[in-house]
């Protein structure tokens, strides 16, 4: 009988410490916390952003084309290598070695430099030699801006030399530094001999031209003078800009250039804004080598079909492209959310918002990214992103997210499978 008796007692000791084993346990259960959630997303790795091609761009017969666009790079070449001549395109690299020397902010003036009776020979040589030329007296007070607007508008051969004297105290000193910026700007084929262009071993490619027109386009003040159609000095000398182009929609101007070696020059910009809030296209151009043509501009037949080949190259170019609506952008993604009590989610890509340009003919690369996402995500959490580029530059991404919620496992769910 007490046998029986410290049997039933021992039993009831390890029920009890059993008990209390399984509550810890299921407490333990209840409480842990829940597994992750499998995510799988499925997305394209391209994506087409503008059908269809630009139209082709019209090379001039002779002589030499270099156009790139500020988006896509290249657009058209011919001969854009090659060193010829560039007139008073040089005074471009004037314009920017003066500016980096004495920096202008716009619409500042500058420092006032005085004219001397050297001044005055300088502009006797200028008109001797037949080249473009603007009067000064000795005395005269011009600004540093005064003195650019001469430069840049009518291509003052003069005042070319006297700006080189101004910044550097020689002629020769200005025109090492102009070919140290040169070098810089990584113009391989170009070579100053003189800072007005009229010699004619003062060479360069269309191709390098481009890169000193991007150079000198970032500069504010300097893009302000070879914008302006006309301007007048303090003594009432009116200056008219050489470029015609100027006024006409999207043109940008930079610069003449004409001798007889070589031939109509220009260098070139213009932009084009395709929509609200999107990034404007400008292009880059340079034009060398062409011959006289009076179906242009009767003023300046010299310079006829350098305005014709930039313009038609312009407008062909700003064709290429087109605002896309970055809602009807957004790529078929699919996938979906689970997680080992039996529910799931789908998930979708969110259209992004906004407008972007492309050129046509377009395709994007995609990637995607994934995010961490919890046990028991809502409807809307985000759990990944496609991102399209460019040249390794992101364009555009949409956020993928889940189309429904996940509600948490019963609780019998956790007890038996935490």
């Amino acid at each position: 009988m007490r046998w029986r008796v410290g049997l039933g007692a021992g039993l009831g000791v390890a029920v009890a410490a059993g008990l209390g084993v399984g509550g810890v346990v299921a407490a333990h259960r209840l409480s842990a916390p829940l597994p992750a959630a499998t995510v799988t997303v499925h997305a394209p790795s391209s994506i087409v952003v503008a059908g269809g091609s630009p139209p082709p761009i019209t090379s001039p017969a002779t002589g030499s084309l270099a156009l790139v666009s500020s988006q896509t790079g290249l657009l058209a070449a011919l001969s854009s290598d090659l060193p010829r001549p560039i007139a008073s395109v040089a005074k471009t690299m004037t314009a920017l070695v003066v500016l980096q020397a004495d920096p202008l902010a716009p619409g500042d003036e500058g420092p006032v430099v005085t004219m001397t009776a050297a001044d005055v020979e300088l502009y006797r040589q200028a008109i001797a030699g037949q080249g473009s030329a603007v009067a000064v007296e000795a005395g005269e007070r011009l600004s540093e801006h005064d003195l650019l607007l001469a430069l840049m508008l009518p291509s003052a051969n003069n005042i070319a030399e006297t700006l080189a004297r101004w910044v550097s105290g020689s002629r020769d000193a200005f025109v090492a530094r102009e070919n140290a910026e040169a070098a810089a700007l990584d113009m391989h084929s170009t070579h100053f001999a003189d800072p007005s262009g009229v010699s004619p071993q003062t060479v360069s490619s269309a191709a390098d031209l481009v890169k000193l027109a991007r150079t000198a386009l970032a500069v504010p003040s300097l893009a302000a003078v070879v914008a302006t159609r006309s301007a007048t000095l303090p003594d009432g000398t009116a200056l008219a800009n050489l470029d015609i182009l100027l006024g006409t929609p999207d043109w940008l101007g930079i610069k003449t250039g004409w001798t007889p070696q070589a031939g109509g020059c220009l260098l070139f910009a213009a932009r084009h804004a395709y929509a609200t809030g999107a990034r404007p296209v400008t292009v880059y151009g340079a034009v060398l080598g062409q011959p006289p043509s009076a179906s242009a501009d009767a003023a300046h037949p010299e310079l006829g079909m350098a305005f014709a080949t930039a313009r038609r190259a312009a407008t062909q170019a700003f064709a290429g492209y087109v605002a896309v609506d970055l809602a009807t952008l957004t790529p078929r993604v699919t996938g979906s959310v689970s997680v080992p009590w039996g529910l799931s989610t789908s998930v979708a890509a969110q259209a992004a918002r906004g407008v972007v340009v492309a050129r046509l003919g377009t395709t994007v690369t995609t990637r995607l990214i994934q995010d961490p996402v919890g046990p028991t995500p809502s409807r809307g959490v985000r759990v990944g992103r496609v991102i399209a580029t460019t040249e390794d530059a992101p364009v555009v991404s949409w956020s993928v997210a889940t189309t429904g919620s996940i509600s948490p496992p019963p609780w019998w769910w956790r007890l038996l499978h935490q």
